[in-house]
């Protein structure tokens, strides 16, 4: 009984330690208008913590809207 419990602690604390956080996340900008032509491009971004949706944003200023899409 006492193997079987060492057993789980020990696959416990390796998958604990294996999970990391940071990750590569592929951004999508856009920049759309009435006087501006349509363009995007594509990078990729590293981060330390959280998920790449989180990145996401949406702004209008004088009716130019840049867009951010994470995944």
């Amino acid at each position: 009984m006492k193997k079987l419990l060492l057993g789980f602690a020990v696959i416990g604390m390796i998958s604990l330690a294996s999970c990391s956080k940071e990750r590569d996340c592929k951004c999508t900008t856009s920049i759309t208008g009435d006087s501006i032509a349509t363009s995007s491009s594509t990078s990729t971004v590293h981060i330390e913590d959280g998920r790449c949706r989180d990145m996401n944003s949406e702004t209008t200023i004088l009716g130019i809207t840049s867009k951010v899409v994470c995944k």
